[in-house]
């Protein structure tokens, strides 16, 4: 039952996975929505700019349906008029590529921001391999995007049916139109198709979206030993960290213990906590050397009568000192008055040993 469990993807993606999935450029994201944006762009820049459009087309149609494309044709001299019609061409659509351009990257930005796939930047024979091509091709993925295709295509010719269907009786009339009439007419037709089809595939796309997401949460979920694992990987092995914690504190306790040599007088619990002080002219206050409980307390202690250090009882005192202050801490104000009495009475009791 529990490799059953293990296997199991019950657990939610990790930070890491998360990040590991995004460089492979695997994110939750919708095409649709730059379909939206290019469309609303359109939408936005006919109704600023319709009339601009309009005056530079009648200005095209004028020049080269009238006598100077038929002066042209008699002169044989196209250049002059192909240079005119791709100006005025470059003039219409060129911002508009360009806008459309940047909606198509901000739509991305907006979904998954700024992302550099890694992976699909790197040469892979098998991208080129006609066998792999084909099993794309004809994959359950790619069957299930034409049928999307399909649906979105009927959608939107439903779409566009439906709104366009009175329009119909408008055909045997626009014969009366003037060319100004007839061009207004037809912006007016394209900003409600524009209208229309982006609000459906604003739908389409939000679906889609949602969609997109839960499937890549479900793709990313991870059983439990795969988490287990990257733990591990991240923070190392326990065993070997703990093995790492344990040589840091005997070397540190072993630095210690080279400093006791230097304390004036060893304060003990007496059993259970020993504490080395210092204190000389040059400092502000008394600083802790030294300290430890149980077996390291009794090294301090044997360190100390190696040495000749006085030991000196004070439970409470000891107790303190051992909870509150660290080891190269100097001695707080509070403390002065008791830890002077110890220092104290271990001058007088050198005077004593020395006379």
């Amino acid at each position: 039952m529990a490799d059953s469990d293990n296997g199991e993807k019950t657990e939610e993606a990790t930070p890491q996975r998360r990040e590991d999935f995004r460089k492979r450029g695997q994110v939750a994201q919708t095409k649709e929505l730059a379909t939206v944006f290019i469309l609303f762009t359109a939408l936005l820049s006919i109704w600023l700019l319709g009339r601009f459009f309009m005056q530079n087309i009648l200005e095209i149609f004028n020049l080269t349906f009238t006598d100077y494309l038929v002066r042209s044709a008699r002169e044989g001299d196209y250049a002059e008029l192909f240079v005119f019609t791709a100006k005025k061409i470059t003039i219409l659509l060129g911002p508009l590529f360009l806008i459309f351009w940047i909606m198509g990257f901000a739509s991305s930005a907006v979904q998954v921001g700024f992302l550099v796939n890694e992976e699909a930047m790197q040469f892979k024979t098998d991208k080129i391999n006609p066998m792999n091509g084909l099993k794309r091709l004809f994959s359950l993925r790619s069957l299930v995007e034409g049928a999307k295709a399909i649906f979105k295509l009927l959608c939107v010719g439903a779409v566009v049916m439906l709104l366009i269907k009175n329009e119909v009786t408008m055909i045997p009339f626009l014969t009366e139109y003037s060319i100004e009439q007839l061009f207004g007419y037809v912006n007016d037709i394209v900003l409600k198709l524009f209208a229309g089809v982006g609000f459906f595939m604003l739908v389409i796309a939000g679906a889609d979206y949602f969609f997109q997401r839960f499937d890549l949460e479900e793709k990313m979920k991870m059983t439990k030993q795969e988490v287990k694992e990257e733990m591990k990987s991240r923070e190392g092995d326990p065993l070997i960290k703990a093995r790492i914690r344990k040589v840091q504190r005997e070397m540190a306790t072993q630095r210690m213990m080279e400093d006791v040599p230097k304390a004036d007088v060893i304060i003990t619990n007496p059993t259970h906590i020993a504490v080395a002080i210092r204190y000389d002219q040059t400092m502000v206050a008394p600083k802790i050397l030294a300290k430890g409980a149980d077996s390291v307390a009794e090294r301090i202690k044997d360190r100390a009568k190696e040495h000749g250090i006085p030991i000196v009882e004070n439970k409470p005192l000891a107790r303190l000192i051992f909870k509150t202050i660290e080891i190269g801490q100097a001695i707080p104000r509070e403390l002065y008055t008791a830890v002077a009495e110890v220092l104290s009475y271990v001058y007088r009791l050198k005077k004593k040993v020395i006379r």
